[in-house]
C-alpha cells in the first residue's frame, strides 16, 4: 500500500507541468470550468513535489478561472493558499497583492482593490517586472472606470497599452483597448468610442484564432451596437457591422471548437434581429445557442439565451411557451444569483443587479399575471397570482444580497411562516409597478388557517410615471414650508390606495403593510393623502422589503430588557441632536432602563460590550445613521468611530441563532438621500441583516422636539397597549402630532417608519 501511495505522488507531481499546459489548451477553447480542474489537479501535484512557484502558477490560474466563471468566493478561498506560498519571495509577494486587488474589485472587499493595485504596482516597478506592471495598471483602469474616473482609467490602460507592446503581449494590449472603449462609452464620448472599438477590433485580428479573439470581435460588435442605441445620429452602419463581427467571432468559435464562444456570438446575432422584430430568425439563433450553453454547461449563457428565447416567443404572442421560457430562465439564474448579485452589488460595478438583470423577473410576473386574468378557474387563477408574488419576491432577495454583498437574506428565509393568517385585521400590499401598467396585490386572511386569497388590481400609472411622482413627493414632504406635496400625495393615493379602498372597508381592515418596490421604497406611505385625510389616520402603516425575509410572529411581551443609547454632540462633521437628551431620559423613565450610554461612553467598544453581554428585546441607538446607495457607507454614528451594517449584524444576529432574536431594533435618526432607490434598500433591510424581527427608522431626521415626542409616544403606547403591535403604537404617536398645529406638517411625523414585523 505504501508503494502505491509514494507512486501515486510521483506520476501526480510528473503529471503537474502536464496539466497545466492541457489546463492552457482547454482554456484556448473557452472551456474556464475544464481549465479549473486542470489546474486544480496540477496544483495538488506541484503541492505533493513541494515545488511553491508551480503550486503558486497554478493557483493563480485557478484564480483566473473564478473571475471568469463568476466565482469569487472560490477565488477568494484560494488567495488565502496564493499568500502562503508567496511568503519570502518578493516577486509572487508583489504577484499575489495584484491579484488579491484584482479579485477584490468584485467582491465585498472592493474598497481595499485600490490600495492593494497601487501598492503592487509599485513592488512591479521596483523587481522591473514589466509583465505584472502591465497586468496591474490593466486592473487599475478597470477598477477607475468602475468607478467613474475616466480620465485616470485612460491613463492607467494606456500604461497597460504600452507595457504590453513592450513585453509582447498583443492579447493584453488588444483587451485593453476593448476596456479603453467601454471608458469612453461610459463618459458619453460616441466618437471616440467609436475609434477604440475600430482599433480593438485592428488588434484583435493580429491575433491567432482563440477563445480571446472570438470574444474582443464580440466585445467590439456589442459596443457597436450600444454607440447606434445611444449616439443621437443610430447610424445603422453600426448595426450592420455589429452583426458582422459576431459572425466572425461563430467562424473562429466553430473553427476551434469553443461552445461557449460559439454560444454567445448567435445568442448577439439573435438579439440584433430581435431589435429588428425578426422573430423566427432570433428565435432560430437563440435556441442554438441555449442548446451550446447547455452542451457547455455554461449557467452564465444559459439563463440569457433562456431569457431571450422566452422574451421573443412573448412577442409573438406565444404567452404559456414563453412562461415555461421564463421559467427556466430564472431557475437557471438561481443558481448562480449570489455570484451574480456580488459582481454587481460593489461599488466598482457599471449596474446594479436589478439594472443588470432584474427584468427578467417582472417579465415573468407580468406574464403570469396577465394569464390569471385570463384564467377562469379560481384555484388556478389563484395559484398564478401567488407565482407572481413569489417571483417577485425573488428578485427583492437578490436585491438584498445584491446591496449587503452577502447572502444574509438565506438564514432569516428559513424562519419565515406564511403571514397572511397572523393578523385578521392586517392586508399586505405587494406593490409591482412594471412597463405599462402597475399591478396591487392585496393578501386576504382566511380565518380557517387556508392560505389566503390574493385579490388583484390594477393601477394605471407604468413604472416610470410611478417613480417620477414617487421622487417629487419625496422631494417635496420634507419641505416644512410648503403643501406642494399635496399634489403628489393625492396622485399616489389615487394610485395605490383608491382602488382596493371598496375591500379594505368590506373587510374591515385597520392595518396596511406595504410592500414597495423601486422609487416608492423612499417615501412615507403613511403621508400619503384623499383630499381629506392622511393615510395614517385611516389606517396603521409597515413596510417590509419583502414577504419571505420577515418572520411573522407575535411577540409575547415586547418589552423585557431594553438598551438605549445615543449621541447629541457634534463629532466626526456631523451636527448636533439636542433633541436626543430628553429622547434618551423620556425612555429611561418610562421602562426604568438602567443600560445606557450617552454622548463620549457611546463609543463602538461601549455599544459592542452592551450588545454581547446581554439580550435584549429593544435595541433604541439616537444617532445620525446614514444609508449609502454603498453598503461600506451606510453606518450608525458613534462618538468615537461608526458601526456599520455588518458590526451591527455581527453584535445582534447570534441571539437569532439561539432562538432569542431582537424585537426591535430602533435608529431614530436615519437619513436616506430622495431619490437614490439603492440607498434605499440599506433602511428597507436594516432589520433583516441584523436579525432583528424589525426595525423602527425613520426616512430623514428631525432635528427637534417633534422627535423625542413621537419616540416618546410610540414607546409609550408600546408598553401600554402592546397587544396592539408596533404599527398601531406608531400611528398613535403619527395621529397625535399631526394635530398638534405646531407639527401637522409630515415633515415632522412622516419620516417614521415600522419595518418588517408590525405587531
Amino acid at each position: 500500500m505504501l508503494f502505491i501511495a509514494c507512486a501515486a505522488a510521483a506520476f501526480a507531481a510528473v503529471d503537474a507541468p502536464a496539466l497545466l499546459a492541457e489546463g492552457e489548451q482547454v482554456w484556448a477553447r473557452g472551456d474556464a470550468a475544464g481549465a479549473f480542474k486542470r489546474w486544480e489537479k496540477a496544483a495538488a501535484g506541484f503541492a505533493k513535489k513541494r515545488d511553491a512557484a508551480g503550486q503558486s502558477k497554478a493557483v493563480l490560474l485557478q484564480i483566473r478561472a473564478c473571475n471568469v466563471l463568476g466565482q469569487y468566493k472560490i477565488a477568494r478561498t484560494l488567495l488565502g493558499t496564493l499568500d502562503e506560498l508567496a511568503e519570502g519571495d518578493a516577486r509572487r509577494e508583489a504577484e499575489a497583492r495584484a491579484v488579491r486587488g484584482a479579485v477584490s474589485m468584485f467582491s465585498r472587499e472592493a474598497g481595499d482593490a485600490e490600495a492593494l493595485l497601487l501598492d503592487a504596482a509599485k513592488a512591479a516597478a521596483r523587481l522591473k517586472d514589466d509583465a505584472l506592471a502591465a497586468t496591474v495598471q490593466y486592473n487599475l483602469g478597470l477598477l477607475f472606470d468602475g468607478q467613474r474616473k475616466p480620465e485616470e482609467a485612460r491613463a492607467a490602460f494606456a500604461k497597460a497599452r504600452s507595457l504590453a507592446k513592450k513585453r509582447g503581449d498583443p492579447t493584453l494590449a488588444a483587451r485593453t483597448l476593448k476596456a479603453l472603449t467601454d471608458t469612453e462609452l461610459g463618459a458619453g464620448e460616441f466618437a471616440t468610442a467609436k475609434a477604440r472599438a475600430n482599433e480593438s477590433v485592428e488588434a484583435a485580428d493580429a491575433l491567432p484564432d482563440g477563445h480571446d479573439k472570438a470574444f474582443l470581435l464580440m466585445a467590439a460588435g456589442r459596443a457597436l451596437e450600444q454607440i447606434f442605441r445611444d449616439a443621437p445620429e443610430h447610424d445603422n452602419a453600426l448595426r450592420l457591422r455589429a452583426f458582422a463581427l459576431h459572425r466572425r467571432a461563430a467562424e473562429i468559435a466553430e473553427k476551434i471548437g469553443d461552445r461557449v464562444a460559439l454560444s454567445f456570438s448567435l445568442g448577439y446575432q439573435g438579439a440584433l434581429y430581435e431589435f429588428e422584430k425578426k422573430h423566427t430568425e432570433a428565435l432560430a439563433l437563440t435556441q442554438r445557442a441555449l442548446a451550446l450553453a447547455q452542451q457547455a454547461q455554461s449557467p452564465d449563457a444559459l439563463y440569457r439565451w433562456q431569457w431571450q428565447a422566452a422574451r421573443i416567443m412573448a412577442k409573438e404572442g406565444a404567452r404559456d411557451p414563453a412562461i415555461e421560457g421564463y421559467r427556466r430562465g430564472v431557475a437557471s439564474l438561481q443558481s448562480i444569483r449570489n455570484d451574480i448579485a456580488i459582481r454587481y452589488g460593489n461599488k466598482n460595478a457599471r449596474s446594479s443587479f436589478r439594472e443588470a438583470v432584474g427584468a427578467i423577473y417582472t417579465e415573468l410576473a407580468d406574464l403570469l399575471l396577465q394569464r390569471a386574468v385570463a384564467e377562469p378557474d379560481d384555484d388556478a387563477q389563484q395559484k398564478l397570482l401567488r407565482e407572481a408574488r413569489s417571483t417577485a419576491e425573488l428578485l427583492k432577495a437578490a436585491e438584498l444580497e445584491d446591496y449587503f454583498q452577502d447572502d444574509c437574506v438565506s438564514l432569516r428565509k428559513q424562519l419565515t411562516k406564511s403571514i397572511e393568517n397572523i393578523d385578521e385585521r392586517a392586508a399586505v400590499v405587494y406593490i409591482i409597478p412594471l412597463a405599462d401598467r402597475t399591478e396591487l396585490l392585496v393578501s386576504l386572511p382566511s380565518k380557517d388557517g387556508s392560505p389566503g386569497r390574493i385579490a388583484r388590481f390594477k393601477a394605471e400609472p407604468n413604472d416610470d410615471m410611478l417613480t417620477e411622482v414617487a421622487r417629487q413627493f419625496r422631494t417635496n414632504v420634507e419641505d416644512r414650508s410648503t403643501n406642494a406635496y399635496l399634489e403628489q400625495a393625492g396622485q399616489l393615493f389615487d394610485w395605490l390606495i383608491k382602488p382596493i379602498e371598496p375591500l379594505l372597508a368590506e373587510r374591515k381592515f385597520n392595518t396596511l403593510v406595504f410592500v414597495p418596490d423601486g422609487a416608492l421604497r423612499t417615501v412615507p406611505m403613511a403621508a400619503l393623502h384623499d383630499g381629506e385625510r392622511f393615510l395614517i389616520e385611516k389606517y396603521a402603516v409597515a413596510v417590509t422589503p419583502g414577504l419571505e425575509l420577515m418572520e411573522a410572529k407575535r411577540a409575547s411581551e415586547v418589552v423585557t430588557r431594553m438598551l438605549v443609547s445615543g449621541l447629541s454632540q457634534s463629532v466626526q462633521g456631523f451636527s448636533a441632536l439636542p433633541g436626543v437628551p430628553p429622547e434618551i431620559d423620556s425612555l429611561t423613565k418610562l421602562f426604568n432602563v438602567k443600560d445606557t450610554r450617552r454622548d463620549t461612553a457611546f463609543s463602538r467598544k461601549g455599544v459592542s460590550d452592551d450588545l454581547r453581554s446581554q439580550n435584549y428585546s429593544i435595541v433604541h441607538l439616537a444617532s445620525h445613521g446614514v444609508f449609502d446607495r454603498d453598503v461600506r457607507k451606510s453606518f450608525v454614528l458613534t462618538h468615537d468611530s461608526q458601526l456599520t451594517l455588518d458590526d451591527l449584524e455581527r453584535l445582534i444576529r447570534p441571539g437569532q441563532l439561539r432562538d432569542q432574536p431582537l424585537e426591535l431594533l430602533a435608529l431614530s435618526a436615519c437619513q436616506t438621500a430622495a431619490g437614490d432607490d439603492r440607498a434605499a434598500l440599506g433602511l428597507a433591510g436594516i432589520a433583516v441583516k441584523a436579525g432583528a424581527r424589525s426595525a423602527f427608522a425613520t426616512l430623514w431626521f428631525v432635528n427637534d422636539r417633534a422627535s423625542a415626542r413621537i419616540v416618546t409616544d410610540f414607546y409609550t403606547e408600546l408598553k401600554d397597549r402592546p397587544a396592539s403591535g408596533k404599527a398601531h403604537a406608531l400611528q398613535t404617536a403619527q395621529v397625535r402630532l399631526i394635530k398638534d398645529l405646531n407639527y401637522g406638517h409630515p415633515c415632522y411625523w412622516a419620516p417614521y417608519l415600522i419595518i418588517g414585523n408590525w405587531l
